[in-house]
């Protein structure tokens, strides 16, 4: 049975007029000036070994893909203001392997994404002058490595170990900036998405309009925002970081929101899991990071996010996946109730511990010069751990800087994730037991 879910007419919005407006003139701003030009390309192959999961039926034991990404980032600068965009080629599927079966080309899935298209500039009025972003463009706003609860209009992903094309946003918006910070008046309209979207995504599309204020007090940077939207129907949020000296930091940020969407467990068996209105909902994060001289960075973070479920809700729906796969013609209700993994947080309170360790500034620290490859390694371990009900999940990159001549570089970068902990944890229940990614980036 599918999820149905209330979908947004398919009319030609004024958001997505403006956009189309934007791609016409890019043949004409392209045309003169002086433009600039970046590109990104990226290689990934990717294996994972898979498990049996109780709310889905694994056909292979193991899969492998090769995915490839092409970004190109241009910069148009006018006495007027400057335009800026970024275009990717996102090819999903290369190479596929399932252990029975290697085919290339064959299910490859290409597809030319918009990532950012907008225009800034200065506009005077009165004694004030604003600066001025219209178009598509990323927000990042928000403070924290593992989730960020003010990154308001997309939910970007946070240290991915696949390649991602994250898109922007709609956007109008005019900042002024006094002694102290910065003041923002915005409009987004989050609908302007090229990629696929699930269910939650489609719901959670937003046009509203709010405030944000930006400013440093000491060693202190804080930011709020307000914003009413036609889903969320009002929020407020901020942040805070400080500085204590150059080895010890804090960060936290909070938000509230009147309303929310997100995937409900039904009342009914028989019934499956979709998308519905949840009320009012809070995201807070708190974190610390510490640095060395030698090179060694620690940060340990807590957030929780009450649009996720809790430990409850997740065995219920592991009970109802149990007594419905038991029946061919049920199986698919089970297979609903795996789109809980959908959610910006699985589980509604996270734990975690990050390491890195920048072995240039180890060298430096001890006085070594050899050899020279070890100063472009630098190693990374993440651990996701859910106190609930005891699910981790474990990431380590090993990252190699082969070239980098400033205006080319070439990465080679290692991931290998594993999905451990409890054997009832919401993490165990992931079909992807570990996987390991090879990846190979670079810029020309």
């Amino acid at each position: 049975m599918e999820v149905c879910v209330h979908r947004r007419p398919a009319y030609l919005s004024p958001a997505k007029w403006a956009h189309s407006l934007l791609l016409s003139t890019l043949p004409w701003w392209a045309m003169a000036g002086e433009l600039s030009s970046e590109w990104d390309w990226a290689l990934s192959y990717e294996a994972a070994q898979s498990r049996q999961s109780v709310f889905t039926t694994t056909q292979y034991a193991h899969r492998s893909e090769l995915n490839a990404m092409l970004d190109l980032q241009l910069a148009y600068h006018t006495q007027q203001g400057q335009w800026t965009s970024s275009f990717a080629l996102y090819s999903d599927g290369l190479y596929l392997n399932n252990g029975e079966r290697s085919v290339w080309w064959e299910s490859r899935d290409s597809q030319w994404v918009v990532r950012e298209l907008a225009w800034l500039g200065e506009w005077q009025v009165g004694d004030w002058l604003l600066d001025v972003s219209i178009g598509k463009l990323r927000l990042d706003w928000g403070v924290g490595y593992g989730y960020r609860p003010l990154d308001l209009f997309r939910p970007y992903r946070q240290n991915p170990v696949t390649l991602v094309a994250e898109e922007g946003t709609g956007v109008v918006s005019f900042s002024h900036y006094d002694l102290a910070g910065e003041w923002t008046l915005l409009f987004t309209d989050s609908s302007w998405s090229q990629m696929e979207q699930s269910a939650l995504d489609e719901a959670a599309q937003q046009r509203g309009a709010g405030i944000r204020r930006y400013w440093l007090d000491d060693d202190h940077e804080w930011l709020w925002i307000a914003y009413y939207d036609d889903v969320r129907q009002g929020l407020i949020g901020g942040s805070v970081r400080t500085v204590f000296n150059e080895a010890l930091s804090l960060h936290s940020s909070a938000l509230w929101q009147h309303q929310s969407v997100g995937y409900q467990l039904p009342d009914s068996l028989f019934a499956p899991v979709a998308v519905e209105e949840l009320g009012e909902a809070w995201q807070a994060l708190v974190g610390v990071n510490w640095a060395s001289e030698s090179g060694h960075s620690l940060l340990a973070e807590y957030w929780y996010d009450s649009r996720a479920w809790s430990k409850r809700q997740w065995q219920q729906a592991m009970d109802r996946a149990r007594m419905l796969t038991q029946q061919p013609n049920t199986e698919p209700l089970a297979a609903s109730y795996a789109q809980g993994f959908e959610h910006a947080n699985l589980v509604q309170h996270n734990l975690m511990l990050h390491w890195s360790w920048d072995s240039n500034a180890w060298m430096m620290w001890h006085g070594i010069s050899a050899p020279q490859w070890l100063a472009d390694v630098t190693p990374t371990l993440d651990i996701l751990f859910s106190p609930e009900d005891g699910g981790v999940i474990l990431t380590q990159w090993i990252r190699y800087q082969w070239i980098d001549t400033g205006q080319q570089s070439v990465e080679l970068e290692f991931a290998a994730r594993f999905l451990t902990g409890d054997s009832q944890s919401a993490y165990a229940q992931i079909e992807d037991k570990h996987m390991m990614v090879l990846n190979l980036k670079g810029r020309f």
